[in-house]
């Protein structure tokens, strides 16, 4: 399984320290950010294939632009929580 992702759980995790937490979470908040990229971009695709063949449809072009729109809106809240939780690592595990 090692060579599908590029971080294991508990890869570098020492389980004897404070330190070995933050590891762990680090390493949980990647293999999560790499799910919601792959997931996000799925969605996108799905969204754009929505409005290709809603024809016009203005029901079928509404919706593929909210598919394309949330997919985008939860990417950049998966990225930005990221960014905040490497903040706090730094500011309190440093």
């Amino acid at each position: 399984m090692k060579f599908l992702l590029a971080v294991t759980l508990f890869e570098g995790v020492d389980t004897n320290s404070l330190d070995g937490v933050s590891k762990l979470l680090n390493n949980a908040v990647t293999i999560l950010l790499g799910f919601v990229g792959v997931l996000s971009v799925i969605f996108i695709i799905v969204g754009g294939i929505q409005y290709i063949t809603s024809a016009g449809n203005s029901g079928g072009t509404e919706k593929a632009k909210k598919t394309i729109t949330y997919a985008v809106g939860g990417l950049i809240l998966a990225l930005s929580t990221g960014a905040i939780i490497a903040l706090i690592n730094k500011l309190f595990f440093p």
